[in-house]
């Protein structure tokens, strides 16, 4: 019970409101002093505290028959956690309405939080997907995109754009493309480049936030959370250049595979580029 307790408190119960309501819940209609013996609630506060319970919307107060006789129900749980979560998006949206109308030009401060597990790595980038309104850009292999699907197909059904590089086989992957994400997998293999660079990890959540950093080996991560505008289009940068990259690989593909490799393997960043042919007068 006092798990069940504890969940209520999150969400706004006090310790004796949580304690009546789950009371009610086991006998109903009830009097103030059955759910006071039932629950502990000290009987002086009995009445006030269920009279908060209907003031919040978990209870009601039942006719009886017996004059003075003050009965209460509780109200359906899975109705109030709805009405619950709906108040609070609620209250959220006019919130960040107030504040965008306060600030007259929105400045971010740029918060710079450091990820260094995967544990954290994962619960961000879930957190970072369910709050995401608009835009989803992600760079991802699938040991990290395994945990993060339902999140990310959630945000798919919400109807967000959004731009995902996938780097090695995962057949979640045609769950994002049936709903429409612009979904790519990763045609060549990146595992050569793993020992240096890690496993990426990029998701940025409306062009405004991101995590961006690697995975480079078990539970070594190396990553940041920030809202920096740099930061966030950089990563931004790095999932388009990818997926672009892929859809031209796809389409013209061929002379430029004959030239670098199957798995572009001849390219270096470090090399010179080649000296333009001169044009014959």
């Amino acid at each position: 019970m006092d798990r069940i307790y504890k969940s209520l408190m999150d969400i706004g119960f006090s310790a004796y409101e949580a304690r009546a309501y789950c009371a009610l819940l086991d006998q109903a209609p009830a009097n103030g002093y059955q759910i006071a013996q039932a629950s502990g609630v000290p009987r002086a506060k009995i009445y006030e505290c269920l009279d908060r319970l209907v003031a919040r919307g978990a209870a009601v107060r039942v006719e009886s028959s017996e004059a003075g006789n003050r009965l209460f129900a509780p109200t359906d749980f899975s109705e109030l956690l709805d009405d619950i979560a709906e108040s609070t998006r609620t209250a959220c949206d006019r919130a960040r309405d107030a504040l965008r109308r306060h600030s007259s030009d929105h400045k971010t401060v740029e918060v710079f939080w450091r990820v260094s597990s995967e544990q954290d790595l994962i619960a961000r980038g879930r957190s970072l997907a369910e709050g995401a309104r608009r835009t989803l850009h992600v760079g991802i292999w699938a040991q990290e995109f395994e945990p993060l699907l339902p999140q990310l197909t959630a945000a798919a059904d919400r109807g967000l754009a959004m731009a995902l590089i996938l780097y090695d086989p995962h057949p979640g992957i045609a769950e994002l493309q049936s709903r429409g994400a612009g979904a790519v997998q990763h045609s060549g293999t990146k595992r050569q480049a793993v020992p240096v660079m890690g496993r990426q990890f990029v998701l940025v959540a409306d062009m405004a936030r991101c995590i961006t950093g690697s995975i480079f080996g078990q539970n070594q991560v190396e990553g940041v959370f920030s809202m920096n505008r740099g930061v966030v289009a950089n990563a931004m940068d790095l999932v388009n250049h990818e997926i672009y990259v892929e859809r031209m690989m796809a389409e013209v593909g061929r002379p430029v595979a004959d030239t670098f490799g199957a798995e572009l393997e001849r390219l270096n960043a470090f090399d010179p580029p080649p000296v333009a042919a001169k044009a014959t007068p």
